[in-house]
This record gives structure tokens, sequence and C-alpha cells, in this order.
């Protein structure tokens, strides 16, 4: 790879090799910066706004008046970046007309010699054509004349070729960008908008073969999309602030890839969103992921589950680190069995669910009145029965392991604070020692004595209570699954449909019985969760 110095304004030179990230929202200036970068390097530039059809027949013209017409086109983005650039045809000539020369170059050379050369094979419209069949192994690009094809080999007949203009837009954009960057003139590659018109894969793949095809060439990536800035693993990643000013950030990699592909992979949804809301959950699965998208029925918030606790926390630091995101950006975890001390030391901007787990929320007493008076019962006996069933299910070996489990979790908060990289020395038998003095030291036995003595009062002073405290010291799944009996229903799903179908707003009638109880569902649950609209 070359070394190659890209004066950035307001920052300097950058050197090196590896490619450079810009990324900042739309509006933040980001396209005038990349102009301004242009008027201060050699760059051979791709602008955001191209046109990627091909003709059916593409122009034959002189050499010299190919590559004029080559230019004037590119340089339209440095007056007017918002106006297309129509370059394709006369570049993908020019790539013909090269590869056609060279050829005739070379079979005059073997008639005037008499001798059989080897065959061409570095041209670059074949390099173009090796990186098309590498993307598209099923697919063969046929453009050795001015009239180009694409021919399908995944057919189980025999089907005629189709013209570049019936391409999708994903091989469209594959030819456009692989033809601009095999024919750029200049050292220094600047793409506006690298990942437009590519699903996330096929710009990924893309964009690691056309560096190594150039690796002469360093390459500037103008984005919004994190999910590709994450991709250039090797990148520096500046965030445009201003037009004018763009700065470096380190912790664009500490943000966890598949949430950038949630929050900035998926279009533009974040810069018109005012709140995003990261909760632990997968996908499309489990009661939090159905929940909160009921919950959360407006357009300018973004909600996404992000898995366990730690990714939580990781994507909202990284998220507000990296400052990319104009929306507020906000947390919740659940409390489980994590000590206090944890809980209390949590990442700034995430917030601690009061009570056990989410599904909890719905064991509210509160929330239990409200479904239980929408399916005809009585909300006292409902309650009554409800704590008395809790209270015979977590007995004996259930409420030991409520009380076992909150004592490993502080006793796991014990050995990750008594352990730190100064008792590893070069001598082994002493790192040894210095582990087993400080196990020592901490008394592991007393303390867990101790430990289980506190836990069983605390928990069983919950139960006895049967308030907020015992919502947030036994798990939810299990109330939840003895709610759901209590108040005659089969499965515990069917409590959570009735109590999600509740709160979509938006399907229900003005009449439907439901929307009363998704009202008073709302106002029961919004003592713990935020409130529903940015």
């Amino acid at each position: 790879m070359t070394q190659i110095s890209i004066t950035i304004p307001g920052l300097g030179d950058l050197d090196g090799e590896a490619p450079i990230v810009i990324l900042g929202p739309n509006g933040s200036g980001k396209t005038q910066l990349a102009q301004k970068i242009a008027g201060s390097n050699q760059v051979s530039a791709v602008s955001a706004q191209r046109r990627t059809w091909v003709d059916d027949s593409l122009p034959v013209q002189e050499e010299q008046q190919l590559r004029n017409n080559v230019r004037s086109h590119i340089d339209r983005w440095r007056q007017n970046s918002w106006q297309p650039t129509e370059e394709i045809n006369f570049i993908l000539s020019t790539l013909i007309q090269d590869h056609t020369n060279l050829l005739t170059k070379k079979n005059e050379e073997a008639i005037s010699s008499s001798k059989p050369l080897d065959p061409v094979k570095d041209t670059k419209l074949i390099l173009l054509q090796g990186l098309w069949n590498r993307l598209f192994p099923k697919r063969k690009l046929e453009i050795g004349g001015f009239f180009p094809k694409v021919k399908r080999l995944d057919a189980s007949t025999e089907v005629p070729s189709y013209q570049l203009r019936q391409m999708s837009d994903g091989e469209r954009t594959v030819l456009y960008m692989a033809a601009r960057v095999m024919t750029a003139e200049h050292p220094i590659v600047l793409v506006d908008e690298p990942e437009l018109h590519m699903h996330n894969r096929l710009s990924v793949q893309f964009w690691d073969e056309a560096e190594k095809l150039r690796p002469d060439c360093r390459f500037v990536y103008i984005t919004h999309d994190l999910n590709f800035t994450l991709s250039r693993r090797r990148a520096t990643v500046l965030v445009a602030r201003t037009s004018d000013f763009a700065e470096i950030v380190s912790a664009v990699d500490q943000l966890p890839s598949s949430i950038a592909a949630d929050v900035l992979g998926a279009a533009t949804l974040p810069f018109y969103a005012k709140r995003i809301f990261l909760f632990e959950g997968e996908p499309g699965k489990g009661f939090a992921s159905e929940f909160f998208s009921a919950w959360f029925d407006d357009d300018e918030t973004f909600s996404i589950p992000c898995g366990d606790r730690d990714s939580v926390c990781a994507a909202v630091s990284g998220l507000k680190t990296v400052g990319i995101v104009a929306a507020e950006v906000i947390g919740l975890i659940d409390r489980d069995f994590y000590s206090d001390s944890v809980l209390g030391a949590v990442t700034k901007g995430v917030t601690v669910l009061q009570l056990h787990e989410i599904e909890s929320v719905l064991c509210d007493q509160t929330a239990v009145a409200s479904v239980a008076e929408h399916l005809g019962k009585d909300s006292g006996l409902v309650w009554g029965e409800f704590l008395d069933r809790v209270r015979k299910a977590f007995r004996d070996q259930t409420l030991n392991n409520v009380v076992a489990r909150r004592v490993r979790s502080r006793v796991g908060d014990l050995l990750d604070g008594a352990f730190n990289g100064a008792q590893v020395v070069s001598d082994l038998n002493a790192t040894s020692v210095n582990h087993s003095t400080t196990l020592s030291a901490l008394d592991l036995p007393t303390k867990t004595t101790t430990m289980f003595a506190e836990e069983s009062k605390r928990v069983t002073d919950a139960l006895s209570g049967g308030g907020k405290e015992m919502l947030a010291i036994l798990p939810g799944k299990h109330l939840l699954s003895i709610l759901a009996n209590v108040l005659g229903l089969s499965h515990t799903s069917e409590l959570t449909s009735i109590v999600v179908k509740a709160l979509n707003r938006k399907q229900l009638k003005a009449d439907d019985p439901l929307r009363a109880l998704g009202s008073k569902v709302e106002a029961a649950l919004l003592a713990y969760l935020p409130p529903r609209k940015a």
C-alpha cells in the first residue's frame, strides 16, 4: 500500500495508507467538507448524486474526447454537489477502448514476432470483470464491445442476456463504482455515500475488493452509515461537526457492530427520531421486543433490542461518545439478581428498571387490577389470590434458589474488585501467592454466610410485604405465569397479548374496550418506564 498524505480542514495532514471515513448525519456539512478536502488535495471524487444506468449502446469517440467528457461530468460535483453526474457511459467506453487498444497492440506484436505471446490478463476492464465475478458469480458481465449485456449463469434453461439498463440497483452501482475506481486518475479516491443502493453486505464486500484493486490509492468515504463505518476496521474515523470542522474519534470501535447495523444501518431514521431507546432483548424475540414495539408507537422514538445488560451499556456509551446521533440516547436494563453496588454504577444514560425484569411491570398491582376488571373479575380478589399463590410457590428450594443467586451476584462483585493487574508479576509462584493472599484476605466463607442471612431476610420480607420490593426481587417471568393462571388464562402469552393489543392505540377503534384498558395500563407502567412519546 502507498503512503499518502491527506489535508483535512481544521486538522492538518493525515499521513498513512488506511482509509479515512468522515461520518455525520444529514445536514452536518460533511459534503461541503468533502468539497474542501477535494480543493486541498489531488482527488478523484465520486458524487452521491450519480447516474448509474447505462445506455444500450456506448458512445464511440476519440480517446481524448472521451476523457474530457468524463472529467467534465466529474468536476460538476466540485461546484454543484446536488447535480447528478452522468459520466458512466463515457467511462465504460474508455475502458473498452483501452482494452481493445492493448489487445490490438499485443496481437500486432505476435504477428511481427511470429511467436505466441501470453494472454492479456490485467487490463482495467479485465480487472473490473474479475471484481464483478467475485461479487456476482451467477452473472457474467459481457462488456467486450460497445453493446454491453449481462448473462445469467444460474438459469435452468438458456435465457437471453439482458441489457445493462435492466440491472438491479445493486448491480448498476457495483458496475459504476468499479469503473470509477479503476479509472481514478488521482492518488485519493473520495466517495460520497459509498453504501448508496447497495445492501450492507454487498457494500462491505465491494469496497474491500475495490481497496485491494487500487493499492496505489487512498480512499476517503463520506457517509452517515455507522454500520459501513465500522466495516472499515483500519480506517481513521472523523465526525463532521460543521462544513469547516471534523474531529477524530476513537470510541467508534467500541460500539457493537450489531447495534450499529440496527441504529445507523437502517436508512436515516435516527436523524429525524428524537429519541433512541436501547433495551435488553433480541430482535423479534421474547416479550421485551413485542412490548416495546407497542409501548413506543410514535415516529420519533427508535427502540432497539441490544442483547444483554453489558451490550445496552456499551451501545449507549458508544453512541453518546461518537456523537453522531442527534437524538437523545437512553437505555434501560433489568434489575435482575445484580447487587445494588453494580446497579448504582451503570453507564450514564442507562436506567435500571425498578423491578426484577420487564415482565414484572405487568405484575404491578394497579396494572393487575386493570386487566382483572377488563376480564370481568374482582380486582381485589385477583390480587389477594395472586399474592397467596406467589407465597406458596416461593418456598423451600424455589425460595433458596432466589437467595443463592443474589448471594452469588454479590460474591462475584467481591471477586471482580479483588484482583488487579499489579498482582500479575514475572514469577508465576509469586503471582499465585498474590492471588491466594487476596482471596484469604476476602474471607469469603464468613462473608458468604453473612450474605445468605442478609439476602434470606430481604427475600422473605419482600414476600411478606407483597409490594414493589417483591416485584424487584422475585423473577418476573415466574410471577407472570402465576398471574396468568389466577386470571383464568391458559398461558402467559394470552396475558401479554391482551396488554400489547391494548397498548397498540393506532390499531384500536375508538369504541374498542381494549382502548380503555390500554390507558389504565399505560398510567400504571409510567411509574417504571419512559414516556411513550419523545
